[in-house]
C-alpha cells in the first residue's frame, strides 16, 4: 500500500480518537479544552482496561515491534532474556513505588510523581532536581522517536518522502491531539494502539507461516538446527554473556520509574488497579515477545545473516505487502502499529515532561494558577517537540547512548523513590545518592567514550546505581536526622 495513503490512516486514526475524546469530555463537562486534572491525570477515572493498556502501551513502545525481532535476528534469545529480568524488578518498583505513590496522591492534590517527593522530604529544591535530571535523560529519548519514525517513513517510501515532510506531519497531529486531548487522548490512543500492535504481529506471523510453510513453534526448530547459539548465551555474536544480561536487566528497570510511567499509577481510581497494570504488563510482554522472537528468527531462516537488523521488520513489511490484498492490508496495519506506537511514546514522554517542567521546576518558585499551568505546559511541550524535531535533522553521533542512559539515569534515582515514606528519609541521603551516582556514571561514561571502560563485562549503569544506594542507606543510617520543613513547599500549601 502506497506510504501516503499509510500516513493519511494513521491521520484519520488519530483524528477520529480526538473527536471522541473531545465530545466525550464536552458531554461531561461542557467545555472543550481540559483543565488541569483532565490534561495531566484524566481526571483519575479512566476504566481498569483503559489504564492498564495506556500503561502497557508506554512501555513497550516501537521496542516491541522493530526492536525485539531485530534482538532475535541477530544475537538470539540471550538479548532477550534480560527484559524477563528486567520486568521482574520493574514491576516490584512499581507495585512498591507506585501504590505509595497513589495513597500520597490520594491525601493531597498531586499531580506528578515528583510532587509527592517533594511533599514527603519537604523539599521543592529536590524536587527540582529530580525533574531536571527526568527531563534531560527524556530529551535524547523524545528526539530519538522522532528520528526513527523518519528513517522508516524514508526507508518504506523509497526516499519519496524525507525526514522534514514525514516527521513534520506527525508533529502536527501529535501536538493537536495533545492539546485539545490532553492525558486522556493519550490513554485512549494507546489503548486501541496496544492492541493494533499485537492484532499486528499475531497476523503477521500467522500469514508468514501460511505462505512459507512454517508453524509458530516448529520454526524455532529449525532455527535451532541451522544456528544453535541463537538459544544460548553469549548468543550468535558472543556478546551477551551472563553477568551483562543480569546487570543489565537490573539496571534497565529503573526505567519503570520514569514520569511518564509512575504517572499512570496516580492516575488509578482505586490502589487494586495497579494489580491489573502488573498482570496485564505480564501478559503483554509474554504475547509480543513471543510473537516478536518468531519474527526474528523467520527472518534469519529466509533472509540469512546478510541484513542489517535495523531492517529486519521493514523487510518482512516489504514481504507481507507484496502477498496479495491480505498481504498488503496486514503490511499496512503493522506499519501503522509501528509509526503509532512510536507517537504515542513521544506523546507520553512530551506531556510528562510538560508537567514535571510546569509543576516541579517552576511553579515552586512563581505563582501560576492552574489555567496557566496548563498553557505553560503546552509551550513547553511545543518547545521540546521542535526542538527534538531540529536536533533529528543532523542527529548527534552519542544521541543514541544518551537514549539508553536514560534507564541507567533513572536507576541512580530509585533510592530516593523508594524510601520516600521512609521514616528516616533524609534529604542529605537523596542529595549524596543523586549526585555521587551522577558523577560515577559521568565519569564512566567518559571512559566507556575513551575505550578505557574497566569492567566491560557489565552494564555501564550497575556500579553508579549501586553507589546511589550505598551513599542513600549510609548517610540516611550514619546521619539520621528530622527531615525539615521547607519553606518553598510550606509557602505553596
Amino acid at each position: 500500500m502506497h506510504i501516503y495513503v499509510i500516513l493519511g490512516l494513521i491521520a484519520a486514526y488519530f483524528s477520529v480518537i480526538l473527536g471522541f475524546v473531545l465530545y466525550a469530555r464536552y458531554k461531561t463537562t461542557q467545555h472543550i479544552l481540559p483543565g488541569i486534572s483532565e490534561f495531566f491525570l484524566a481526571s483519575k477515572n479512566l476504566s481498569p482496561l483503559v489504564l492498564t493498556c495506556t500503561y502497557v502501551a508506554s512501555l513497550f513502545s516501537t521496542f516491541s515491534i522493530l526492536g525485539l525481532p531485530a534482538l532475535m535476528y541477530a544475537h538470539g534469545l540471550s538479548a532477550i532474556y534480560f527484559i524477563a529480568f528486567t520486568d521482574f524488578f520493574g514491576l516490584i518498583l512499581l507495585v512498591v513505588i507506585g501504590k505509595k505513590l497513589h495513597r500520597a496522591a490520594c491525601e493531597k492534590q498531586i499531580f506528578s510523581p515528583i510532587e509527592a517527593i517533594s511533599a514527603t522530604y519537604n523539599s521543592q529544591k529536590l524536587g527540582f532536581v529530580l525533574a531536571l535530571v527526568f527531563a534531560l535523560s527524556l530529551l535524547p529519548y523524545i528526539a530519538l522517536q522522532l528520528v526513527g519514525i523518519g528513517a522508516f517513513i524514508d526507508s518504506y517510501s523509497d526516499g519519496r518522502i524525507d525526514y522534514v515532510t514525514g516527521v513534520g506531519a506527525m508533529m502536527a497531529i501529535v501536538l493537536l491531539y495533545l492539546f485539545l486531548g490532553g492525558m486522556r487522548a493519550v490513554a485512549y490512543t494507546d489503548f486501541i494502539q496496544l492492541v493494533a500492535m499485537v492484532v499486528g504481529l499475531l497476523f503477521g506471523a500467522l500469514f508468514l507461516c501460511h505462505h512459507f510453510d512454517y508453524s509458530l513453534t516448529g520454526i524455532f526448530g529449525d532455527l535451532h538446527e541451522k544456528s544453535p547459539l541463537h538459544f544460548i548465551p553469549p548468543g550468535a555474536k558472543d556478546a551477551q554473556h551472563w553477568p551483562l544480561i543480569l546487570s543489565m536487566a537490573v539496571v534497565t528497570a529503573g526505567v519503570f520509574i520514569q514520569p511518564h510511567l509512575l504517572t499512570r499509577a496516580i492516575m488509578a481510581r482505586k490502589e487494586s488497579d495497579i494489580n491489573y497494570m502488573v498482570v496485564g504488563t505480564v501478559i503483554g510482554r509474554l504475547i509480543t515477545t513471543f510473537l516478536a522472537v518468531f519474527l526474528g528468527s523467520f527472518a534469519f531462516l529466509h533472509y540469512g545473516a546478510n541484513i542489517s537488523p535495523n531492517m529486519v521488520m521493514g523487510e518482512i513489511f516489504k514481504e507481507i505487502g507484496a502477498l496479495g490484498i491480505i498481504g498488503t492490508i496486514l503490511a499496512a496495519f503493522m506499519i501503522m502499529g509501528a509509526l503509532g506506537a512510536a507517537m504515542s511514546t513521544a506523546d507520553s514522554l512530551l506531556i510528562s515532561i510538560g508537567q514535571i517542567a510546569t509543576r516541579d521546576m517552576i511553579r515552586p518558585f512563581m505563582v501560576i494558577d492552574q489555567k496557566h499551568q496548563v498553557i505553560l505546559s503546552k509551550a513547553i511541550m511545543t518547545i521540546i517537540l521542535v526542538g527534538a524535531f531540529v536536533v533529528g535533522l543532523n542527529p548527534p553521533r552519542y544521541m543514541t547512548d544518551l537514549a539508553i542512559y536514560s534507564g541507567a539515569i533513572a536507576a541512580i534515582l530509585v533510592p530516593t523513590f523508594l524510601s520516600f515514606a521512609w521514616p528516616k528519609r533524609s534529604r542529605l541521603a537523596a542529595y549524596c545518592s543523586i549526585f555521587g551516582g551522577a558523577a560515577a556514571l559521568i565519569t564512566l561514561g567518559i571512559l566507556k567514550a575513551q575505550g578505557q571502560y574497566p569492567w566491560p563485562a557489565i552494564h555501564i549503569g550497575l556500579v553508579p546505581m549501586a553507589l546511589s544506594f550505598v551513599l542513600y542507606y549510609g548517610v540516611a543510617v550514619l546521619n539520621p536526622k528530622r527531615t525539615l520543613e521547607d519553606p518553598l513547599l510550606r509557602a505553596q500549601e
